[in-house]
């Protein structure tokens, strides 16, 4: 490989260079992708450079994305692949930093942790099992989206996305150990 061919993978794109249709399906999708990643990676600024990061992956393949029939979910795809990346990324790191395992953390730091701490156990353990349900609720309780969003997003039917969230909270509460609310003793 030539110098140039590396030049061109490690350079982003100017935003001057966009296409019109990129950016307008950009604007319009850039604040529910900035809730699905943070409702993931939990952290406003990583949750930021995984949509940057996100964006540009879905700028090269934009041309493939449109020929697609459902570019929403094509997308959703590119920035979840992201986010896990972002994860991988983030462990490599921690174990190569030697800093970084030496530091002791603030109490405030794990307190923030605790807090989400049980649901991120339990998600996880439902993603290993049922995939579908366990983004439908991160998209519809957690990033906020409406039924019809997350059915785009993850190319199903708003239906089946009632259906998947619906499933995958009463998952939650046996994976969680929270008891059903309202059925007493009668």
């Amino acid at each position: 490989m030539n110098d140039s061919s590396w030049d061109y993978e490690l350079t982003k794109p100017d935003p001057a260079d966009f296409p019109v249709a990129f950016e307008g399906f950009f604007a319009q999708n850039k604040s529910a992708f900035l809730r699905i990643a943070g409702s993931r990676l939990r952290n406003r600024q990583d949750a930021e450079d995984a949509v940057m990061e996100a964006s540009y992956k879905i700028y090269r393949k934009w041309e493939r994305i449109l020929a697609h029939e459902n570019p929403k979910a094509m997308a959703y795809l590119i920035l979840s692949n992201c986010l896990t990346d972002f994860y991988r990324r983030r462990t490599r790191m921690a174990v190569r930093d030697e800093a970084a395992r030496q530091q002791t953390p603030s109490v405030s730091y794990f307190t923030e942790l605790g807090y989400n701490a049980a649901l991120d156990a339990a998600l996880d353990e439902l993603e290993k099992t049922a995939r579908l349900q366990a983004n439908s609720v991160r998209l519809r309780h957690l990033a906020n989206l409406s039924y019809e969003d997350v059915a785009l997003y993850l190319d199903i039917t708003p239906g089946a996305a009632k259906t998947n969230v619906s499933l995958g909270l009463a998952k939650l509460k046996d994976l969680m150990n929270i008891p059903d609310a309202g059925k007493g003793d009668s």
